[in-house]
Protein backbone atom coordinates (compact mmCIF):
# COMPACT_ATOMS: atom_id res chain seq x y z
CA UNK A 1 0.00 0.00 0.00
CA UNK A 2 3.26 2.70 0.40
CA UNK A 3 4.18 1.66 -3.05
CA UNK A 4 2.59 3.49 -5.81
CA UNK A 5 0.41 1.22 -8.35
CA UNK A 6 0.68 1.37 -12.48
CA UNK A 7 -1.45 3.79 -13.62
CA UNK A 8 -3.18 1.21 -16.23
CA UNK A 9 -4.77 -0.38 -12.99
CA UNK A 10 -7.96 1.95 -12.14
CA UNK A 11 -8.83 0.29 -8.89
CA UNK A 12 -7.96 -2.33 -5.71
CA UNK A 13 -10.40 -4.63 -4.24
CA UNK A 14 -9.74 -5.91 0.17
CA UNK A 15 -12.01 -8.88 0.78
CA UNK A 16 -11.36 -9.30 4.53
CA UNK A 17 -12.83 -12.24 6.10
CA UNK A 18 -12.80 -13.49 9.71
CA UNK A 19 -11.94 -9.56 10.70
CA UNK A 20 -11.38 -10.63 14.49
CA UNK A 21 -8.37 -12.66 13.06
CA UNK A 22 -7.01 -10.34 11.05
CA UNK A 23 -6.31 -7.47 13.29
CA UNK A 24 -2.58 -6.33 12.49
CA UNK A 25 -4.19 -5.94 8.71
CA UNK A 26 -7.20 -4.04 9.72
CA UNK A 27 -4.80 -2.05 11.69
CA UNK A 28 -2.45 -1.40 9.01
CA UNK A 29 -5.78 -0.38 6.56
CA UNK A 30 -6.88 1.85 9.35
CA UNK A 31 -3.91 3.69 9.48
CA UNK A 32 -2.95 4.23 5.84
CA UNK A 33 -6.67 5.90 4.88
CA UNK A 34 -6.85 7.81 8.76
CA UNK A 35 -10.15 5.63 10.09
CA UNK A 36 -11.57 7.11 12.84
CA UNK A 37 -10.88 5.16 16.58
CA UNK A 38 -14.32 4.25 16.58
CA UNK A 39 -14.18 3.03 13.35
CA UNK A 40 -11.67 0.99 14.03
CA UNK A 41 -12.47 -0.19 17.05
CA UNK A 42 -15.53 -1.23 15.61
CA UNK A 43 -14.17 -3.36 12.94
CA UNK A 44 -11.94 -5.72 15.22
CA UNK A 45 -14.39 -6.31 17.35
CA UNK A 46 -14.76 -9.41 18.69
CA UNK A 47 -17.61 -11.78 17.81
CA UNK A 48 -19.88 -13.03 20.15
CA UNK A 49 -20.11 -16.98 21.40
CA UNK A 50 -23.16 -18.71 19.85
CA UNK A 51 -24.42 -15.14 18.74
CA UNK A 52 -26.99 -16.89 16.28
CA UNK A 53 -28.79 -18.27 19.07
CA UNK A 54 -28.56 -15.50 21.48
CA UNK A 55 -32.00 -16.39 23.41
CA UNK A 56 -33.60 -12.57 23.56
CA UNK A 57 -32.83 -12.62 19.88
CA UNK A 58 -36.02 -14.54 18.92
CA UNK A 59 -38.17 -12.79 21.27
CA UNK A 60 -37.85 -8.92 20.67
CA UNK A 61 -35.90 -6.60 18.17
CA UNK A 62 -35.79 -3.98 20.66
CA UNK A 63 -32.08 -3.24 22.21
CA UNK A 64 -32.95 -0.81 24.81
CA UNK A 65 -35.97 -2.64 25.96
CA UNK A 66 -33.48 -5.36 26.62
CA UNK A 67 -30.81 -3.52 27.91
CA UNK A 68 -32.99 -2.19 30.25
CA UNK A 69 -34.50 -5.58 31.93
CA UNK A 70 -30.60 -7.81 31.56
CA UNK A 71 -28.77 -5.65 34.76
CA UNK A 72 -31.96 -7.16 37.19
CA UNK A 73 -32.01 -10.39 35.41
CA UNK A 74 -28.12 -10.89 36.01
CA UNK A 75 -28.28 -9.84 39.69
CA UNK A 76 -30.87 -11.89 39.99
CA UNK A 77 -29.74 -15.24 38.35
CA UNK A 78 -25.98 -14.18 39.46
CA UNK A 79 -24.82 -14.19 42.71
CA UNK A 80 -22.15 -11.36 43.33
CA UNK A 81 -18.56 -12.59 42.09
CA UNK A 82 -15.20 -12.40 44.15
CA UNK A 83 -14.07 -9.33 42.22
CA UNK A 84 -16.75 -7.70 42.73
CA UNK A 85 -16.26 -8.18 46.71
CA UNK A 86 -12.95 -7.67 46.33
CA UNK A 87 -13.34 -4.10 44.86
CA UNK A 88 -16.09 -3.29 47.31
CA UNK A 89 -13.21 -4.43 50.36
CA UNK A 90 -10.93 -1.83 48.82
CA UNK A 91 -10.97 2.18 49.42
CA UNK A 92 -12.81 3.94 46.47
CA UNK A 93 -10.64 6.93 47.41
CA UNK A 94 -7.35 5.14 47.21
CA UNK A 95 -5.26 4.30 43.23
CA UNK A 96 -5.31 0.80 43.83
CA UNK A 97 -9.63 1.19 44.32
CA UNK A 98 -10.06 3.73 41.45
CA UNK A 99 -7.98 1.10 38.80
CA UNK A 100 -10.49 -2.00 40.39
CA UNK A 101 -13.51 0.53 39.58
CA UNK A 102 -12.02 1.43 36.18
CA UNK A 103 -11.57 -2.20 35.15
CA UNK A 104 -15.23 -3.34 36.35
CA UNK A 105 -16.37 -0.26 34.56
CA UNK A 106 -14.52 -1.09 31.39
CA UNK A 107 -15.79 -4.71 31.77
CA UNK A 108 -19.58 -3.69 31.95
CA UNK A 109 -19.28 -1.24 29.20
CA UNK A 110 -17.96 -3.97 26.71
CA UNK A 111 -20.57 -6.41 27.96
CA UNK A 112 -22.98 -4.18 27.54
CA UNK A 113 -22.10 -2.33 24.45
CA UNK A 114 -20.95 -4.86 22.48
CA UNK A 115 -20.69 -4.06 18.82
CA UNK A 116 -21.66 -7.28 17.70
CA UNK A 117 -24.43 -7.18 20.57
CA UNK A 118 -25.86 -4.16 19.38
CA UNK A 119 -26.17 -5.45 15.55
CA UNK A 120 -27.58 -9.26 16.70
CA UNK A 121 -30.20 -7.29 18.54
CA UNK A 122 -31.28 -4.67 16.41
CA UNK A 123 -31.38 -5.99 13.19
CA UNK A 124 -32.13 -2.26 11.31
CA UNK A 125 -29.07 -1.15 12.81
CA UNK A 126 -26.54 1.02 9.91
CA UNK A 127 -23.88 3.39 9.92
CA UNK A 128 -22.46 5.75 7.15
CA UNK A 129 -18.90 6.98 8.14
CA UNK A 130 -16.95 9.75 5.98
CA UNK A 131 -13.23 10.95 6.53
CA UNK A 132 -11.12 12.72 4.62
CA UNK A 133 -9.71 9.51 2.48
CA UNK A 134 -12.73 7.21 2.68
CA UNK A 135 -16.51 6.43 2.72
CA UNK A 136 -17.90 3.63 5.23
CA UNK A 137 -21.00 1.95 5.08
CA UNK A 138 -21.53 -0.95 8.08
CA UNK A 139 -25.31 -2.68 7.70
CA UNK A 140 -27.01 -5.89 8.60
CA UNK A 141 -27.95 -8.06 5.67
CA UNK A 142 -30.10 -11.42 5.34
CA UNK A 143 -29.43 -14.15 3.80
CA UNK A 144 -31.70 -17.04 2.64
CA UNK A 145 -31.09 -20.90 4.12
CA UNK A 146 -32.25 -23.84 2.82
CA UNK A 147 -35.36 -23.21 4.67
CA UNK A 148 -36.25 -20.20 3.83
CA UNK A 149 -35.63 -20.64 0.50
CA UNK A 150 -38.69 -22.92 0.24
CA UNK A 151 -41.94 -21.35 0.48
CA UNK A 152 -43.75 -24.57 1.31
CA UNK A 153 -41.74 -25.23 4.24
CA UNK A 154 -42.87 -24.08 7.63
CA UNK A 155 -41.83 -20.66 9.09
CA UNK A 156 -39.02 -21.54 12.15
CA UNK A 157 -41.23 -21.25 15.04
CA UNK A 158 -44.52 -19.65 15.73
CA UNK A 159 -42.85 -17.71 18.86
CA UNK A 160 -40.05 -16.33 16.25
CA UNK A 161 -40.53 -12.47 16.34
CA UNK A 162 -37.44 -12.20 13.67
CA UNK A 163 -37.21 -13.04 10.14
CA UNK A 164 -35.90 -16.67 9.10
CA UNK A 165 -32.45 -16.49 7.42
CA UNK A 166 -28.91 -15.87 8.32
CA UNK A 167 -27.81 -12.23 9.74
CA UNK A 168 -24.26 -11.14 8.71
CA UNK A 169 -23.13 -7.65 8.97
CA UNK A 170 -20.40 -6.17 6.80
CA UNK A 171 -18.14 -2.98 6.14
CA UNK A 172 -18.00 -1.44 2.53
CA UNK A 173 -15.12 1.19 2.59
CA UNK A 174 -14.75 3.33 -0.88
CA UNK A 175 -11.13 4.97 -0.54
CA UNK A 176 -9.72 8.03 -2.12
CA UNK A 177 -7.02 5.73 -4.08
CA UNK A 178 -9.64 4.12 -5.87
CA UNK A 179 -9.61 1.38 -3.43
CA UNK A 180 -12.76 -1.06 -2.35
CA UNK A 181 -12.34 -2.69 1.16
CA UNK A 182 -14.98 -5.24 2.35
CA UNK A 183 -14.85 -6.46 5.96
CA UNK A 184 -17.42 -9.45 6.66
CA UNK A 185 -18.68 -10.70 9.95
CA UNK A 186 -17.52 -14.24 10.61
CA UNK A 187 -21.52 -15.97 10.40
CA UNK A 188 -20.35 -19.31 12.51
CA UNK A 189 -18.05 -17.87 15.11
CA UNK A 190 -18.83 -20.82 17.41
CA UNK A 191 -17.39 -23.26 14.84
CA UNK A 192 -14.43 -23.02 14.67
CA UNK A 193 -13.90 -23.22 11.27
CA UNK A 194 -15.57 -26.70 10.80
CA UNK A 195 -18.71 -26.45 8.70
CA UNK A 196 -21.52 -29.22 8.39
CA UNK A 197 -23.15 -29.35 5.49
CA UNK A 198 -26.71 -27.06 6.12
CA UNK A 199 -23.75 -24.41 7.27
CA UNK A 200 -21.88 -25.06 3.89
CA UNK A 201 -24.93 -24.18 2.04
CA UNK A 202 -26.06 -20.96 4.12
CA UNK A 203 -22.10 -19.94 3.48
CA UNK A 204 -22.56 -20.21 -0.10
CA UNK A 205 -25.70 -18.43 -0.17
CA UNK A 206 -23.74 -15.77 2.03
CA UNK A 207 -20.91 -15.03 -0.44
CA UNK A 208 -22.62 -16.05 -3.72
CA UNK A 209 -22.48 -12.38 -4.45
CA UNK A 210 -18.63 -11.89 -3.84
CA UNK A 211 -18.12 -14.78 -5.70
CA UNK A 212 -20.36 -13.34 -8.49
CA UNK A 213 -18.54 -10.04 -8.71
CA UNK A 214 -14.97 -12.25 -8.19
CA UNK A 215 -16.11 -14.06 -11.34
CA UNK A 216 -16.72 -10.84 -13.23
CA UNK A 217 -13.51 -9.14 -13.01
CA UNK A 218 -11.34 -12.20 -13.24
CA UNK A 219 -10.54 -12.19 -17.33
CA UNK A 220 -10.98 -15.89 -17.54
CA UNK A 221 -14.87 -15.88 -16.77
CA UNK A 222 -17.05 -16.47 -20.24
CA UNK A 223 -19.65 -14.22 -20.47
CA UNK A 224 -21.13 -16.39 -23.17
CA UNK A 225 -22.06 -19.02 -20.85
CA UNK A 226 -23.26 -17.02 -17.89
CA UNK A 227 -26.72 -16.15 -17.10
CA UNK A 228 -27.40 -12.62 -18.14
CA UNK A 229 -28.54 -11.43 -14.89
CA UNK A 230 -24.85 -12.45 -13.31
CA UNK A 231 -22.70 -10.23 -15.51
CA UNK A 232 -21.61 -7.14 -14.29
CA UNK A 233 -20.51 -3.74 -16.07
CA UNK A 234 -17.46 -3.87 -14.48
CA UNK A 235 -15.08 -4.88 -17.02
CA UNK A 236 -16.96 -6.41 -19.79
CA UNK A 237 -17.99 -4.74 -22.75
CA UNK A 238 -18.79 -5.88 -26.61
CA UNK A 239 -17.85 -3.25 -28.72
CA UNK A 240 -14.06 -1.53 -29.18
CA UNK A 241 -15.41 2.17 -29.84
CA UNK A 242 -15.39 4.85 -27.92
CA UNK A 243 -18.95 6.26 -28.70
CA UNK A 244 -20.06 2.19 -27.38
CA UNK A 245 -18.22 2.98 -24.09
CA UNK A 246 -20.46 3.57 -21.28
CA UNK A 247 -18.15 3.43 -18.78
CA UNK A 248 -14.52 4.53 -18.29
CA UNK A 249 -12.25 2.93 -16.97
CA UNK A 250 -12.35 5.35 -13.44
CA UNK A 251 -15.51 4.25 -13.14
CA UNK A 252 -14.27 0.76 -11.79
CA UNK A 253 -14.07 1.61 -8.58
CA UNK A 254 -17.56 2.97 -7.78
CA UNK A 255 -19.03 0.28 -10.01
CA UNK A 256 -17.11 -2.01 -7.64
CA UNK A 257 -18.44 -0.30 -4.39
CA UNK A 258 -21.90 -0.86 -5.60
CA UNK A 259 -21.96 -4.36 -6.91
CA UNK A 260 -20.77 -5.11 -3.51
CA UNK A 261 -23.48 -3.48 -2.07
CA UNK A 262 -26.27 -4.49 -4.27
CA UNK A 263 -27.27 -8.39 -3.03
CA UNK A 264 -30.47 -8.35 -5.23
CA UNK A 265 -30.39 -12.11 -4.90
CA UNK A 266 -30.83 -12.45 -1.37
CA UNK A 267 -33.90 -9.82 -1.72
CA UNK A 268 -35.17 -11.91 -4.31
CA UNK A 269 -35.01 -15.26 -2.46
CA UNK A 270 -36.57 -13.42 0.77
CA UNK A 271 -39.48 -10.87 -0.66
CA UNK A 272 -39.55 -10.01 -4.11
CA UNK A 273 -40.52 -13.33 -5.77
CA UNK A 274 -44.16 -14.26 -5.99
CA UNK A 275 -45.23 -16.87 -3.62
CA UNK A 276 -42.70 -16.04 -1.46
CA UNK A 277 -42.53 -17.61 2.12
CA UNK A 278 -44.09 -14.95 4.13
CA UNK A 279 -47.25 -15.21 1.32
CA UNK A 280 -47.17 -18.71 1.42
CA UNK A 281 -47.85 -18.68 5.19
CA UNK A 282 -50.27 -15.78 4.69
CA UNK A 283 -52.44 -18.05 2.29
CA UNK A 284 -51.73 -20.69 4.51
CA UNK A 285 -53.52 -18.96 7.81
CA UNK A 286 -56.42 -18.08 5.12
CA UNK A 287 -57.37 -21.46 4.00
CA UNK A 288 -56.97 -22.62 7.78
CA UNK A 289 -59.68 -19.56 8.89
CA UNK A 290 -62.30 -20.65 6.28
CA UNK A 291 -62.25 -24.02 7.96
CA UNK A 292 -62.14 -23.34 11.52
CA UNK A 293 -61.72 -19.67 12.74
CA UNK A 294 -59.56 -19.60 16.21
CA UNK A 295 -57.74 -16.86 18.17
CA UNK A 296 -54.74 -19.02 17.68
CA UNK A 297 -54.33 -17.98 14.04
CA UNK A 298 -54.42 -14.23 15.69
CA UNK A 299 -51.16 -15.33 17.52
CA UNK A 300 -49.74 -16.63 14.81
CA UNK A 301 -50.35 -13.46 12.52
CA UNK A 302 -49.14 -11.23 15.15
CA UNK A 303 -45.55 -13.06 15.13
CA UNK A 304 -45.26 -12.71 11.08
CA UNK A 305 -46.13 -9.01 11.49
CA UNK A 306 -43.56 -8.68 13.69
CA UNK A 307 -41.06 -10.74 11.21
CA UNK A 308 -42.20 -8.52 8.33
CA UNK A 309 -41.39 -5.48 10.31
CA UNK A 310 -38.16 -6.23 11.00
CA UNK A 311 -37.48 -7.38 7.48
CA UNK A 312 -38.48 -3.65 6.61
CA UNK A 313 -36.92 -1.57 8.63
CA UNK A 314 -34.02 -3.79 7.38
CA UNK A 315 -35.17 -2.69 3.77
CA UNK A 316 -35.54 1.16 5.33
CA UNK A 317 -31.84 1.37 6.37
CA UNK A 318 -30.91 0.71 3.10
CA UNK A 319 -32.43 3.39 1.65
CA UNK A 320 -31.34 5.60 4.40
CA UNK A 321 -27.63 4.48 3.67
CA UNK A 322 -28.18 5.44 -0.24
CA UNK A 323 -29.70 8.62 1.01
CA UNK A 324 -26.13 9.20 2.66
CA UNK A 325 -24.08 7.90 -0.14
CA UNK A 326 -25.72 9.93 -2.60
CA UNK A 327 -25.81 13.36 -0.17
CA UNK A 328 -23.95 16.19 -1.95
CA UNK A 329 -21.50 17.41 0.65
CA UNK A 330 -21.54 21.43 1.07
CA UNK A 331 -18.11 23.02 1.77
CA UNK A 332 -17.75 25.49 4.67
CA UNK A 333 -14.99 27.98 5.40
CA UNK A 334 -14.04 25.75 8.02
CA UNK A 335 -13.61 22.78 6.47
CA UNK A 336 -12.12 24.58 3.37
CA UNK A 337 -9.43 26.18 5.65
CA UNK A 338 -8.83 22.65 7.69
CA UNK A 339 -8.60 21.10 4.55
CA UNK A 340 -7.10 23.17 2.51
CA UNK A 341 -9.23 23.12 -0.49
CA UNK A 342 -10.86 26.23 -1.86
CA UNK A 343 -13.72 26.80 -4.37
CA UNK A 344 -13.71 26.97 -7.66
CA UNK A 345 -14.40 30.06 -8.97
CA UNK A 346 -17.86 30.47 -10.91
CA UNK A 347 -18.36 32.81 -13.92
CA UNK A 348 -19.33 36.25 -13.18
CA UNK A 349 -17.80 36.24 -9.52
CA UNK A 350 -20.59 34.68 -8.05
CA UNK A 351 -18.97 31.69 -6.32
CA UNK A 352 -17.44 31.31 -2.78
CA UNK A 353 -14.78 32.98 -2.01
CA UNK A 354 -12.14 32.54 0.79
CA UNK A 355 -10.59 35.60 2.21
CA UNK A 356 -7.81 36.92 0.31
CA UNK A 357 -4.93 37.32 3.57
CA UNK A 358 -5.37 33.13 4.20
CA UNK A 359 -5.29 32.26 0.69
CA UNK A 360 -2.22 34.33 0.32
CA UNK A 361 -0.24 33.32 3.64
CA UNK A 362 -1.63 29.61 3.41
CA UNK A 363 0.77 27.45 1.31
CA UNK A 364 -2.10 25.38 0.69
CA UNK A 365 -2.58 24.18 -3.00
CA UNK A 366 -5.61 25.50 -5.03
CA UNK A 367 -8.10 22.48 -5.75
CA UNK A 368 -11.40 22.40 -7.47
CA UNK A 369 -14.66 21.83 -5.44
CA UNK A 370 -15.09 18.89 -6.99
CA UNK A 371 -12.56 17.09 -4.66
CA UNK A 372 -14.86 15.56 -1.60
CA UNK A 373 -15.02 17.98 0.89
CA UNK A 374 -15.80 14.92 3.55
CA UNK A 375 -16.07 11.46 1.80
CA UNK A 376 -15.08 10.10 -1.46
CA UNK A 377 -17.14 11.22 -4.61
CA UNK A 378 -18.63 8.10 -6.84
CA UNK A 379 -18.89 8.06 -10.11
CA UNK A 380 -21.37 9.02 -11.94
CA UNK A 381 -21.84 5.75 -13.37
CA UNK A 382 -22.30 4.13 -9.76
CA UNK A 383 -24.56 6.85 -8.84
CA UNK A 384 -26.95 6.30 -11.11
CA UNK A 385 -26.77 2.73 -10.27
CA UNK A 386 -27.89 3.64 -6.32
CA UNK A 387 -30.34 5.58 -6.85
CA UNK A 388 -31.75 2.37 -9.52
CA UNK A 389 -31.55 0.53 -6.44
CA UNK A 390 -33.08 2.71 -3.59
CA UNK A 391 -36.29 2.80 -6.46
CA UNK A 392 -35.95 -1.19 -6.84
CA UNK A 393 -35.61 -1.15 -2.76
CA UNK A 394 -39.01 0.57 -2.55
CA UNK A 395 -40.45 -1.29 -5.54
CA UNK A 396 -40.06 -4.71 -4.72
CA UNK A 397 -38.98 -5.11 -1.09
CA UNK A 398 -41.05 -2.75 0.81
CA UNK A 399 -44.08 -2.51 -1.19
CA UNK A 400 -44.16 -6.63 -1.18
CA UNK A 401 -43.67 -6.26 2.45
CA UNK A 402 -46.23 -3.35 3.13
CA UNK A 403 -48.82 -5.53 1.10
CA UNK A 404 -48.20 -8.45 3.41
CA UNK A 405 -48.30 -6.88 6.53
CA UNK A 406 -51.85 -4.89 5.51
CA UNK A 407 -53.33 -8.27 4.74
CA UNK A 408 -51.77 -9.98 7.81
CA UNK A 409 -54.41 -6.75 9.33
CA UNK A 410 -56.87 -7.93 7.12
CA UNK A 411 -56.91 -11.42 7.86
CA UNK A 412 -56.85 -10.40 11.59
CA UNK A 413 -60.19 -8.59 11.08
CA UNK A 414 -61.20 -11.35 9.23
CA UNK A 415 -61.14 -14.44 11.90
CA UNK A 416 -62.78 -12.17 14.33
CA UNK A 417 -65.27 -11.71 11.69
CA UNK A 418 -65.27 -15.40 11.25
CA UNK A 419 -65.57 -15.98 14.92
CA UNK A 420 -68.62 -13.64 15.16
CA UNK A 421 -70.23 -15.51 12.23
CA UNK A 422 -69.47 -18.83 14.15
CA UNK A 423 -71.34 -17.36 17.31
CA UNK A 424 -74.10 -16.42 15.50
CA UNK A 425 -74.67 -19.45 13.86
CA UNK A 426 -74.53 -21.01 17.41
CA UNK A 427 -77.10 -18.41 18.09
CA UNK A 428 -79.30 -19.35 15.08
CA UNK A 429 -79.09 -22.74 15.76
CA UNK A 430 -80.09 -22.60 19.39
CA UNK A 431 -82.87 -20.13 18.71
CA UNK A 432 -84.22 -23.35 15.79
CA UNK A 433 -84.38 -25.53 18.44
CA UNK A 434 -86.22 -23.13 20.48
CA UNK A 435 -88.89 -22.24 17.93
CA UNK A 436 -88.90 -26.19 17.39
CA UNK A 437 -89.99 -26.43 20.94
CA UNK A 438 -92.02 -23.97 21.11
CA UNK A 439 -94.46 -25.66 17.80
CA UNK A 440 -93.93 -28.56 19.87
CA UNK A 441 -95.42 -26.56 22.89
CA UNK A 442 -98.35 -25.27 20.96
CA UNK A 443 -99.53 -28.71 18.78
CA UNK A 444 -100.02 -30.49 22.37
CA UNK A 445 -101.28 -27.45 24.12
CA UNK A 446 -104.90 -27.80 22.54
CA UNK A 447 -104.75 -31.91 22.76
CA UNK A 448 -103.97 -31.30 26.53
CA UNK A 449 -107.18 -29.00 26.64
CA UNK A 450 -109.12 -31.79 24.62
CA UNK A 451 -107.99 -34.87 26.69
CA UNK A 452 -109.01 -32.26 29.85
CA UNK A 453 -112.48 -32.08 28.41
CA UNK A 454 -112.82 -35.96 27.58
CA UNK A 455 -111.72 -36.37 31.25
CA UNK A 456 -114.52 -34.53 32.67
CA UNK A 457 -117.99 -35.93 33.93
CA UNK A 458 -120.54 -34.79 32.87
CA UNK A 459 -124.40 -35.84 33.60
CA UNK A 460 -125.90 -37.59 30.76
CA UNK A 461 -122.97 -37.52 28.82
CA UNK A 462 -120.81 -40.25 27.86
CA UNK A 463 -117.68 -40.12 25.69
CA UNK A 464 -116.74 -43.35 23.69
CA UNK A 465 -113.18 -44.02 22.50
CA UNK A 466 -114.07 -43.27 19.05
CA UNK A 467 -115.28 -39.70 19.35
CA UNK A 468 -111.86 -39.20 21.42
CA UNK A 469 -109.37 -40.29 18.72
CA UNK A 470 -111.81 -38.60 16.20
CA UNK A 471 -111.66 -35.18 17.89
CA UNK A 472 -107.76 -35.64 18.54
CA UNK A 473 -107.10 -35.82 15.10
CA UNK A 474 -109.00 -33.08 14.03
CA UNK A 475 -107.24 -31.27 16.88
CA UNK A 476 -104.24 -31.84 15.88
CA UNK A 477 -104.73 -31.48 12.31
CA UNK A 478 -105.93 -28.15 13.10
CA UNK A 479 -102.97 -27.42 15.24
CA UNK A 480 -100.56 -28.19 12.34
CA UNK A 481 -102.07 -26.14 9.64
CA UNK A 482 -102.25 -23.34 12.18
CA UNK A 483 -98.52 -23.66 13.07
CA UNK A 484 -97.63 -23.97 9.33
CA UNK A 485 -99.61 -20.53 8.38
CA UNK A 486 -98.23 -19.07 11.49
CA UNK A 487 -94.65 -19.87 10.40
CA UNK A 488 -95.25 -18.86 6.79
CA UNK A 489 -96.45 -15.13 7.60
CA UNK A 490 -93.55 -15.00 10.15
CA UNK A 491 -91.23 -15.76 8.04
CA UNK A 492 -89.92 -18.76 10.55
CA UNK A 493 -90.54 -22.09 8.64
CA UNK A 494 -89.19 -24.72 10.16
CA UNK A 495 -86.89 -22.33 12.77
CA UNK A 496 -85.10 -21.25 9.54
CA UNK A 497 -85.04 -17.00 9.20
CA UNK A 498 -86.08 -16.64 5.37
CA UNK A 499 -84.45 -14.28 3.57
CA UNK A 500 -87.81 -12.36 2.95
CA UNK A 501 -91.17 -11.63 4.46
CA UNK A 502 -93.97 -13.82 3.36
CA UNK A 503 -95.82 -10.69 1.10
CA UNK A 504 -92.30 -9.58 0.03
CA UNK A 505 -92.38 -13.35 -1.45
CA UNK A 506 -95.68 -13.19 -2.62
CA UNK A 507 -94.87 -9.55 -4.54
CA UNK A 508 -91.97 -11.59 -6.06
CA UNK A 509 -93.96 -14.06 -7.54
CA UNK A 510 -96.69 -12.33 -9.23
CA UNK A 511 -93.94 -10.04 -10.88
CA UNK A 512 -92.15 -12.64 -12.29
CA UNK A 513 -95.10 -14.10 -13.61
CA UNK A 514 -96.24 -10.80 -14.98
CA UNK A 515 -93.40 -10.55 -16.50
CA UNK A 516 -92.81 -13.91 -18.04
CA UNK A 517 -96.70 -13.74 -19.62
CA UNK A 518 -95.41 -10.31 -20.87
CA UNK A 519 -92.31 -11.85 -22.65
CA UNK A 520 -94.32 -14.59 -23.86
CA UNK A 521 -96.78 -12.37 -25.30
CA UNK A 522 -93.96 -9.94 -27.10
CA UNK A 523 -92.23 -13.25 -28.70
CA UNK A 524 -95.62 -14.30 -29.95
CA UNK A 525 -96.41 -10.94 -31.52
CA UNK A 526 -92.84 -10.55 -32.98
CA UNK A 527 -93.41 -13.97 -34.39
CA UNK A 528 -96.67 -12.70 -36.18
CA UNK A 529 -94.95 -10.03 -37.65
CA UNK A 530 -91.97 -12.09 -38.68
CA UNK A 531 -94.48 -14.03 -40.45
CA UNK A 532 -96.81 -11.48 -42.20
CA UNK A 533 -93.17 -10.25 -43.34
CA UNK A 534 -92.15 -13.30 -44.92
CA UNK A 535 -95.75 -13.53 -46.86
CA UNK A 536 -95.53 -9.96 -48.47
CA UNK A 537 -91.82 -11.22 -49.62
CA UNK A 538 -93.41 -14.54 -51.50
CA UNK A 539 -96.71 -11.99 -52.89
Amino acid sequence: MLFCRPSNLYGRWINIWLPYKQKDVIRTVAKHYDFSPRLYGLMRSDPLPNSSKHPDSKHSSSFFERRLRHPLRNQRHHPPSAGHSFSSAIDPGSQQGIEALSALVNEASSKMISHYRLIDEVWHWSTVDEGRKYVSLGYNSLHSTAGSRDPAAPLDSPRSDLPEGKRVWSWLVLCEDKTVLNIHEDPFPENGGYYDMESMQTLFSIRRNIFNVFRNLSKCFDVSHAPALAVLPIRRRLGNSDEERVHRPSDAPGLLFYNLFDDWYSTYSLVARREHKYAAALDELRARMMEKAELEHVERLHHIGRQLSVLKRMYQSYEVIIDRVLEKQETTLASLKNSHIIPAMEDGGNGSTIDDSYCASSNAPQLGEEVSMLGVALSSAARARFKRLKYRTRLYAISEIEECLNQKDSLVMVNFNLIAIKESLSVERLTRITLLLGKATLLFMPVSIMAAYFSCQFQGVEFTVAQFWTWFGIIVGISILAIFGFSVISGTLEGKMMAQSFTRHVMNISKNWYGKKKSERASRKEGNEWSVGEEAKIQ
